[in-house]
């Protein structure tokens, strides 16, 4: 990195959970362009359409009325 653009890189990635997961990935697959990766609960298995994601929250505003899940 230092030869190709004349300094050392001064990145930092940074995330928690998806973001997370992609800022090991960056770390990983460019090494050179990063001096760190800060992963925090990192997915290592993630779930490529997880339809239940948000299941608790329609289960907790559906008690509040029917339209309340849909309004919100």
């Amino acid at each position: 990195m230092m030869q190709e653009f004349g300094r050392v890189p001064s990145w930092v990635t940074v995330g928690g959970s998806y973001p997370g997961a992609l800022s090991a990935w960056f770390k990983h697959v460019y090494p050179d362009h990063a001096i760190g990766s800060w992963s925090s609960s990192g997915v290592i298995h993630a779930i490529e359409d997880f339809r239940n994601f948000d299941l608790d929250i329609y289960t907790a505003t559906v008690k509040s009325g029917d339209l309340c899940p849909s309004t919100i």
